[in-house]
């Protein structure tokens, strides 16, 4: 009986205990952004920030910066990562103002085909003080996006400007 005991006790603590996570700052030295990603997604080290990949890698979350005056640039770069990806635009890319960490946001949602068949790929761009902007991107399928939501939903909550 006291070892039944000792087992439920054991397995609710388990329960209880939160799933680890990451938080990362981008960049890392006089950071413009936090973000906290769960320690089962692949994080790695970009040029401008890093990505992160759910555990199945069929959701892709790609955090970065920029000075205000190389957005464009940034933009440009994304559209030769899209074509990399072989990602192709279904056509122009939904536009939305909104906010995220209450900090206003540009979300540009492209419906759009990959070696996989449908996805969308958002890219959301957020000041992030000192003259610098943020930009997220997610990339993957409705499908995928659902399996994920409670991963991805945190992981946008956590985002926070630096300023």
């Amino acid at each position: 009986m006291v070892r039944k005991f000792i087992l439920a006790a054991a397995v609710l603590v388990a329960a209880m205990v939160p799933s680890y996570a990451k938080t990362l700052s981008v960049p890392a030295n006089d950071p413009v952004a936090t973000v906290t990603i769960p320690d089962t997604w692949e994080i790695e080290k970009t040029d401008f920030g890093f990505s992160a990949a759910s555990p199945d890698e069929d959701v892709n979350f790609f955090v970065e910066y920029a000075s205000a005056s190389r957005v464009e640039k940034m933009m440009a770069l994304n559209d030769e990562w899209m074509k990399e990806q072989e990602i192709v635009p279904k056509g122009k890319p939904e536009e939305k103002e909104g906010s995220i960490g209450g900090l206003p946001a540009k979300l540009f949602t492209y419906a759009a085909t990959d070696p996989d068949g449908d996805t969308v790929v958002e890219f959301i761009l957020i000041p992030g003080g000192k003259g610098r902007m943020i930009l997220l991107t997610l990339w993957g399928s409705d499908e995928a996006r659902k399996e994920n939501i409670a991963a991805i939903q945190a992981i946008t909550a956590s985002i926070k400007a630096v300023n």
